[in-house]
């Protein structure tokens, strides 16, 4: 490929141009944790008869046993193995396609000691065919219907009918396996609730800064709704956006005082909810699950709940529709 290199104080840049229809720009930041990659492809060139589909490959020497990790929804980390399927004795007959796993925000894979993560702008397939390796589709055009039920080939014609252009980003990380959650939870969700830009004509009367926050929440904690629920009621709901065991502070439990924490209203009143709001907490009759080693989920108990002190377990969500006044 052409390349071309760029540097400033604040950024590097390294320009790659593979043909006329496949570039990428890698971007390392001062200060930054990561490397930015900027890909542009497309439109994919079909004049030989012939369907396509790009990949961007990383290749490592980190011994990884078959094993890659792929999120969901952004939230849970799954293991996968490659050729291999918990629940029944996999003969596969697809070893490219049936390796393939959804990517919402981030796939990574790792050794004993260091782990490579890749967080995605969008959500991608995925895999990891070789050990060592770890690959992403960013785009693809095909000729033919894959039978698989679409009944029409991927072949979307574009504005200028000559098929489709598609810009995208990856943040690559490289640390510990330890240290490395604490990077791709934090800067995944960053990614995904990036503010939008929205411009206007000067004027004095415009907001220039505001938070409905008094303080921040603590890192590993999201404030994943905030709604209008009533004219005197809100609907919010508070994530532990860590798993345990997976990072050495994040992981832990941690404590959220409801009561000081919006600037926009005071809070007359807190009632727990269920997580789709539409019951009450205390009033949720759940079935009890016999686990794999038979012995019976115990429910948990109700407990008094207390506005200034809402305890956050790993992965936990919790919802609470708050009588509130301005």
């Amino acid at each position: 490929p052409y390349v071309s290199l760029w540097q400033t104080q604040v950024v590097q840049e390294l320009y790659q141009n593979f043909s006329n229809w496949c570039s990428q720009v890698v971007r390392l930041y001062a200060g930054q944790p990561y490397v930015e990659l900027e890909w542009t492809v497309g439109p994919i060139p079909i004049a030989d008869h012939y369907g396509k589909e790009i990949i961007s490959r990383f290749e490592t020497n980190l011994q990884t046993g078959g094993l890659f990790y792929t999120d969901s929804n952004g939230r849970e980390i799954l293991e996968r193995r490659r050729d291999y399927r918990v629940t029944w004795n996999l003969n596969q007959t697809e070893p490219v396609a049936g390796n393939y796993y959804p990517v919402n925000t981030r796939m990574y894979i790792k050794d004993q000691k260091t782990q490579l993560t890749v967080l995605t702008d969008r959500s991608q397939g995925g895999s990891s065919l070789t050990d060592g390796s770890l690959e992403l589709m960013v785009h693809r055009r095909l000729l033919h219907d894959d039978n698989r039920g679409v009944q029409e080939p991927l072949l979307e014609p574009g504005e200028y009918h000559n098929g489709l252009v598609v810009r995208g980003r990856h943040l690559i990380f490289l640390d510990t396996v330890e240290s490395s959650a604490e990077q791709h939870r934090l800067w995944a969700q960053q990614e995904y609730m990036a503010p939008q830009v929205v411009l206007t004509p000067d004027s004095h009367d415009i907001v220039k800064e505001f938070s409905a926050l008094r303080h921040a929440l603590p890192s590993n904690v999201h404030l994943l709704t905030l709604a209008q629920w009533e004219p005197d009621a809100v609907l919010i709901r508070l994530e532990h956006q860590f798993e345990y065991g997976e990072a050495v502070n994040g992981s832990l439990p941690v404590a959220i005082n409801l009561l000081n924490l919006f600037s926009s209203f005071n809070i007359i009143t807190v009632q727990e909810m269920n997580l789709s709001a539409n019951q009450k907490r205390e009033n949720v009759s759940r079935l009890i699950w016999q686990s794999t080693q038979g012995i019976a989920a115990k429910r948990q108990s109700g407990t008094r709940l207390d506005p200034a002190h809402i305890e956050l377990s790993p992965m936990q969500i919790r919802t609470f529709l708050l009588q509130i006044r301005y």
